[in-house]
């Protein structure tokens, strides 16, 4: 019996450092354009995967989601943070398409995945390159904690509070930390 204890915990212990490695030494880059709203996502984004995968994580800002996507094509942006109505205009679709017609576009025509959306009606949701996918994992699992934890009005009070960058930051760290994600 000490035996079968001992070999359960052993593949147990491995499998929990093949998760938590999955990240680790890597520089993840989260692309946002200057709007505050992603800024803030970007922010919990950022700390969370820092605080749990030990991964260095480097948010870029955009002026414009032209110059994000000319970003992603080029391979210098893992994450996007995007809203349903910016996406169909990226794929030429009308502003009302569903969450499900975007996300199928974005994976037939930009090789881009879409994680499941954030706080309901806040509808931003974090989008995965390929290589991002292959490269980390234990990324969507993460990010998607994000989905349940920004429900009702909680994310247009903590846009209100977080009005410089510096505030951001701050404010990401402490609904993280309230919400035990890190």
């Amino acid at each position: 019996m000490k035996r079968v204890i001992s070999w359960c915990l052993v593949v147990s212990i491995f499998a929990v450092v093949q998760i938590s490695s999955a990240c680790v030494g890597k520089t993840i880059h989260l692309g946002v354009t200057s709007a505050a709203g992603e800024r803030l996502l970007a922010e919990m984004a950022s700390i969370l995967i820092t605080e749990r995968t030990g991964s260095s994580v480097k948010i870029d800002v955009y002026k414009d989601s032209k110059e994000l996507y000319n970003a992603v094509k080029q391979g210098n942006v893992n994450v996007i943070f995007e809203n349903p109505g910016r996406a169909a205009e990226v794929v030429g679709k009308p502003k009302d398409s569903t969450y499900d017609q975007i996300k199928s576009e974005y994976k037939a025509r930009l090789n881009l995945t879409w994680l499941e959306p954030i706080g309901g009606s806040l509808k931003f949701a974090p989008v995965l390159t390929a290589d991002t996918l292959a490269n980390y994992p234990a990324l969507p699992k993460l990010l998607n904690k994000l989905s349940g934890a920004l429900v009702n009005d909680t994310y247009p009070k903590l846009l209100k509070t977080a009005e410089s960058d510096e505030k951001s930051k701050k404010t990401a760290k402490e609904f993280l930390k309230g919400k035990k994600l890190i």
